[in-house]
């Protein structure tokens, strides 16, 4: 009798990899951004490639009108494109909402003296939200 309750005890507790979704609302809730997002990228990284669609089907939370919010949000839409592309997955349509298009360039590194080389090397799906990074944005966060 024990050992079945304790292995219905340890299905109770097996891990679930963090959705972009998931990893996007600690964010809002006040997790540092580059925490929750080496989180997600860990568990994407980690999961086996037929459960990655899983991890990104979820639309990620309106971020509302809190400007640094909107960057992080259009942040999580690239890299779920980018995401996409290197594993040969088709983006989820909610990446292309108007939301996650910054009006403005965001430079993710401050200074002028490095712009060039963050416009010309920056991934097209960060790119074209006006996020500027670099092309090792994901590589470790």
């Amino acid at each position: 009798m024990a050992k079945q309750g304790a292995a219905a005890t340890s299905q109770k507790r097996q891990y679930q990899p963090q959705t972009a979704a998931a990893a996007f609302d600690r964010l809002l809730q006040g997790t540092d951004p580059w925490v929750a997002i080496g989180d997600f990228l860990d568990d994407w990284r980690r999961s086996p490639e037929r459960k990655r669609a899983a991890l990104i089907a979820e639309p990620i939370a309106e971020a509302g009108a809190n400007p640094e919010f909107q960057r992080w949000a259009a942040f999580f839409a690239g890299m779920v494109e980018r995401l996409c592309w290197s594993a040969g997955l088709p983006a989820p349509a909610w990446t292309t909402r108007p939301a996650y298009y910054l009006p403005k360039p965001w430079y993710l590194y401050p200074g002028t003296r490095i712009r060039a080389w963050l416009e010309e090397t920056t991934p097209a799906s960060f790119k074209m939200r006006n996020i500027f990074g670099g092309d090792r944005m994901l590589d470790r966060v």
